[in-house]
């Protein structure tokens, strides 16, 4: 699954910071599961895994707040 690309995070584009996160979290986890299958178990390779799975929940909870708070936004406009 790949994210996408994103630019960085504006005023006016508040969730580009939470992809930018899912981005880099996805590539750890790829750069870390190929070490793994390479058969590096490394506690540093098993570690980063971990956390970048962590970092990608984190950036998903983020995200889905800024997508929350933009509906609230304009349903408080309309």
């Amino acid at each position: 699954m790949d994210i996408g690309p994103a630019s960085s995070a504006t005023p006016f584009r508040p969730q580009a910071g939470a992809l930018d996160g899912l981005q880099n979290a996805q590539a750890r986890t790829e750069a870390a599961s190929a070490e793994i299958a390479a058969g590096n178990l490394d506690p540093a390779v098993v570690l980063d895994l971990t956390a970048a799975r962590v970092d990608f929940a984190a950036n998903a909870k983020s995200l889905q707040a800024t997508q929350e708070n933009s509906r609230r936004l304009l349903d408080m406009l309309a």
